[in-house]
């Protein structure tokens, strides 16, 4: 394994293995895309190609990306900066948690 990914996986996810993180390409790419640090974004580039960043970016998880990362990188990638946030809810309903308390 790739010891400067190992750490990147470290700063951008704590809660996870690190190894296993990096076996999910898709959430490491997208974690270094919300969550590092300028150096660790180009050292990540360097190991992977724009397309592998295109692709996670277009299966990012709901609640992940903050609107101004998700902007950012959305216009950097895809060369705009329309496409809306990853909802959790997407029938445009208002979940209420409180309703559903037994």
């Amino acid at each position: 394994m790739n010891q400067p990914l190992l750490e990147v996986a470290r700063r951008v996810n704590w809660y996870t293995d690190p190894t296993a993180l990096l076996q999910n390409e898709p959430l490491f790419l997208c974690q270094v895309m919300q969550r590092a640090h300028a150096d660790d974004v180009v050292l990540t580039q360097q190991h992977y190609p724009p397309e592998a960043f295109r692709a996670a970016l277009l299966q990012a998880p709901p609640g992940l990306f903050d609107p101004r990362s998700w902007c950012y990188w959305t216009l950097m990638l895809l060369g705009e900066c329309t496409l809306p946030l990853p909802q959790r809810f997407t029938d445009n309903t208002h979940f209420d948690w409180r309703k559903h308390i037994s």
